[in-house]
């Protein structure tokens, strides 16, 4: 348990260091100023102090979503990209509210430590960056169908599953897993096509292979875990998937797409919104 604490944490911090940064965009300083912020409010017993360290992680967010938006609206761009690009900022920003309340030591019918913190871990790697990545490969692959289907999938899950934990209801819980893990399987599937072309370098295929091969199992053990909250099915220990599903997921999928997509080259001008 103490290990799983301790990568939960770690997850939190690495995302407002790297995986913002990278996926919504934004001044480098103030996302690093984000995460020592929250590096500090993790340390610190639970309370108004320790959500006062949180709170940057939301400004900042905000900041940068409205920048983001203004910039396509200045530029009159009205697409399925621009509109997801701008839930992704919300998603980042929703997931520094989950950082605040749980710092604040937020309890609300049932739903306790690691699952508040655990909010703020996958709004800003299933939502954010999974929505970015989802943008990115459709805008890359032929493959239309499959990308507008990746992009809104991804984008209508997170709220999904959050409305099944709160509700404690099978359908959106286990629906939410479900819709999760087909948005994030149509994009690995484009990622896995797009590491197929010998028109990317060496290392931007190998990392969207990475990318694209890292979630298949994780996935499916998600929605187990979903589906065990309700019926009696296999399924892993919070601690179990935290090690498993959520590493596999962080590292493989997010981490390794987004330097492959938003390091090593960017699909196109347009998908620059947050400069």
């Amino acid at each position: 348990m103490i290990v799983s604490a301790w990568l939960i944490d770690l997850a939190v911090v690495a995302g407002a260091a790297m995986v913002l940064p990278l996926a919504i965009g934004g001044r480098w300083w103030r996302w690093e100023v984000v995460a020592v912020s929250s590096a500090t409010a993790l340390v610190l017993p639970r309370g108004a102090v320790a959500a006062a360290f949180a709170l940057p992680w939301v400004v900042v967010a905000c900041v940068e979503t409205v920048a983001a938006i203004r910039v396509a609206t200045d530029r009159r761009i009205a697409s399925l990209t621009t509109a997801a690009r701008s839930v992704a900022g919300g998603y980042a920003v929703v997931a520094g509210s989950a950082l605040v309340a749980s710092r604040a030591g937020f309890e609300w019918r049932g739903i306790v430590e690691p699952i508040v913190e655990l909010a703020a871990v996958h709004f800003t790697y299933a939502g954010a960056a999974a929505l970015v990545l989802a943008v990115e490969a459709r805008a890359v692959v032929p493959a239309r169908g499959v990308g507008a289907c990746a992009v809104v999938v991804t984008a209508i899950a997170p709220p999904i599953v959050a409305t099944g934990f709160f509700s404690a209801h099978w359908l959106p819980q286990v629906g939410g897993a479900v819709a999760m893990a087909l948005g994030v399987f149509a994009t690995a599937a484009l990622e896995l096509a797009r590491s197929l072309r010998r028109t990317e370098s060496r290392l931007r295929r190998l990392l969207l292979a990475a990318s694209g091969l890292s979630v298949w199992v994780p996935m499916a053990l998600a929605v187990a875990w979903a589906a065990g909250q309700h019926w009696r099915v296999p399924m892993l220990s919070i601690p179990d998937m935290v090690r498993t599903h959520g590493t596999a997921n962080a590292l493989g999928f997010v981490a390794c797409g987004l330097l492959a997509t938003r390091v090593l080259g960017r699909a196109g001008d347009d998908l620059e919104l947050a400069a």
